[in-house]
């Protein structure tokens, strides 16, 4: 393991803290920012809010980079028989909150250019202890998979603070122990086929795990304290189709209500659940940025601070080793969709709100003006004759549904 630290150029648009997620210890922060780092490439990010350090999976050069927007500082880990391997890259990052060890997952660069043709060789789960600087452990998730299945991209925890592993060739969940010591082949599907594809991303909050991108179309949800993985189709209403996805994310910020999906082609879908994920509904989608760099592909959203952000992949880049190497590219920019994920979350509140009266409206000038023009065209003694038979209608009605009420009991 090799450490390196340099300074980096930061720009940064500050706006009001959220108080759940920002220490205040640290300003706030928000905005555009560009992390300026010699073949840094991002392919996932997570933050930890207790340290204010964004963790970087380094895709290329399969290395951990840390960064801390408050600092302007970045250092990269690197890992010995991992990092600078031509037969791995550097896929998900998580932070364990409650133990604030980082999880990396090193994959292969062939399993996603050949869409699972190729997932020979070791792939690992790496362990680091981030206080300590030192790696904790790793795990051969080659070695629990038999070979059979690959494609590990992501990786969260329980509350136990035992490990999950998303597979995606095809798509499968492999459990992993806390201290390392013990993995379980937790989901797989009923055929073991690597060039089906199917999930691309997980996020726990609390015992459940949510994960997205399997060939169903659908969310899924699991309850972690099981024996074996049962995934349970999670409804979702609204004007959506699943598309294909890399990341998913649970910002802190929303308290776990609402699920980010990085779909490549068309920007970070937002979904809201307020019934703890039994349902949930499709809000709509934040674009990718018009000016785009022709070789980036949305890889993951995280959020960073205050802000909500959109991560990219550079795999347009020419390789100084060849293709699936690092390139030459030193400016990694992080582009803030917090208002855009904002304005969907309240748009969808507003317009619910305007049909609910719009609908209330037009019923509640008909039932007026008719009263009124049955009014004028009464008598007095109509009036009253039509009053004491509305009353005493209700008074039978009320009588009536008192004694069921008591037969009832």
């Amino acid at each position: 393991m090799h450490l390196t630290t340099s300074a980096l150029l930061l720009a940064a648009t500050a706006v009001t803290a959220h108080p759940r997620s920002q220490s205040s210890r640290r300003p706030p922060f928000q905005g555009d920012f560009t992390i300026s780092q010699y073949q840094l490439y991002p392919e996932n990010a997570d933050f930890d809010f207790k340290t204010g350090k964004l963790y970087i999976g380094q895709l290329w050069n399969a290395s951990l980079g840390i960064y801390d927007p408050y600092t302007q500082q970045y250092e990269v880990v690197e890992f010995p028989g991992i990092s600078h391997n031509p037969l791995l890259n550097m896929g998900g990052v998580s932070i364990d909150i409650r133990t604030g060890r980082v999880s990396l997952v090193a994959n292969g660069p062939l399993e996603f250019p050949t869409n699972g043709a190729n997932i020979a060789g070791d792939r690992w789960l790496v362990s680091y202890d981030a206080k300590q600087k030192k790696e904790v452990y790793r795990v051969n998730l080659t070695a629990s998979s038999q070979g059979e299945y690959g494609g590990f991209q992501d990786v969260d925890y329980d509350p136990a603070g035992n490990m999950f592993v998303v597979g995606s060739f095809p798509g499968t969940l492999t459990k992993v122990s806390k201290d390392g010591k013990k993995v379980t082949p937790w989901y797989l599907p009923a055929t073991i086929n690597s060039t089906n594809k199917g999930l691309t991303g997980i996020a726990t909050v609390g015992w459940d795990l949510l994960a997205y991108g399997d060939a169903s179309g659908e969310l899924w949800k699991f309850d972690t304290r099981a024996k074996k993985g049962v995934p349970m189709v999670v409804p979702v209403s609204g004007n959506h189709n699943f598309t294909p996805s890399d990341a998913i994310y649970l910002p802190h910020k929303y308290e776990n209500k609402v699920l980010l999906v990085a779909n490549s082609a068309t920007g970070v879908s937002v979904f809201e659940s307020k019934d703890g994920w039994k349902s949930a509904k499709y809000k709509g989608t934040v674009p990718l940025p018009l000016q785009l760099d022709p070789g980036a592909v949305l890889v993951a959203p995280v959020q960073v601070g205050d802000g909500i952000y959109q991560i990219f992949a550079y795999f347009g880049d020419s390789g100084l080793g060849g293709q699936g190497t690092a390139g030459n590219r030193t400016q990694f920019p992080f582009h803030d969709i917090s208002d855009q994920v904002d304005k969907l979350l309240q748009k969808c509140d507003d317009d619910n709100q305007r049909r609910s009266q719009d609908e209330r409206i037009p019923a509640a000038h008909w039932y007026y003006k008719g009263h009124q023009r049955r009014s004028e065209k009464t008598t007095e003694d109509e009036i009253i004759e039509t009053a004491s038979w509305y009353y005493k209608g209700h008074q039978r009605r009320s009588e009536q549904f008192e004694e069921a009420n008591v037969d009832t009991a």
